[in-house]
């Protein structure tokens, strides 16, 4: 990767372990597993309160905004299964942008380039952390964020006998001036990721799509 996409501390992108911790009681993380590397720029924390709409989500199910206000909580008959993260930042702060606006009418290409720099990155860190890992990225989709065109990546991570090693799903959009992002995954054997458990955010996933339409942006 020729441009980082990291910021000082982990944000974003990033399946934060300790702000899950902070919207509910879960058990400590085991030993470490490998971080998704966060997005471009430096990011300003970004209240889900702010701009969440109408929320979808499957029967007995909860979705509301954490105590921790850049993650919007997921329960299931009560009990928290999973997060979705929300940062938001100025393009002007995103280094493939070196510090310039966005051109008027190239919001979509600037955003596919950020997805693609992003892949690249997760790439690379995965394969420090075990060469024998395979990334596999998704060609990211056009989906409405709010009133936003922005894109919906999905990318997936598997060891060599095809078993899911992590795997994130997020959506990215730009009004010209900010860049957000949404993002959430399955950290396979770590009970403080995102969603620990692939069936279930497989069920939630239509679900969050119909929510980051509705979203207040």
């Amino acid at each position: 990767m020729k441009i980082s996409i990291r910021f000082p501390t982990l944000v974003g992108i990033s399946l934060l372990t300790t702000t899950l911790l902070a919207c509910s009681a879960v058990p400590p993380a085991p030993p470490e597993t490998p971080e998704t590397p966060a997005p471009q720029g430096e990011a300003a924390p970004s209240n889900w309160a702010d701009i969440v709409g109408p929320i979808s989500a499957p029967p007995n199910w909860q979705v509301e905004p954490c105590v921790n206000a850049v993650l919007l909580c997921v329960e299931a008959d009560g009990e928290l299964i999973g997060t979705v993260e929300r940062f938001s930042h100025p393009i002007s702060e995103v280094p493939m942008q070196g510090g310039l606006p966005l051109p008027e009418g190239s919001e979509l290409d600037f955003l596919q380039a950020w997805v693609s720099n992003h892949y690249r990155t997760i790439e690379e860190d995965r394969q420090v952390a075990d060469p024998a890992l395979k990334f596999i990225g998704e060609t990211p989709v056009a989906i409405s964020v709010g009133t936003l065109p922005g894109l919906r990546y999905d990318y997936t991570i598997e060891h060599p006998n095809g078993a899911l090693f992590d795997r994130g799903v997020g959506y990215v959009t730009t009004d010209g001036t900010m860049l957000h992002v949404f993002a959430t995954g399955v950290i396979s054997g770590d009970p403080s990721g995102s969603f620990s458990d692939e069936e279930l955010f497989e069920t939630f996933l239509p679900h969050l799509n119909t929510t980051i339409q509705g979203l207040k942006l």
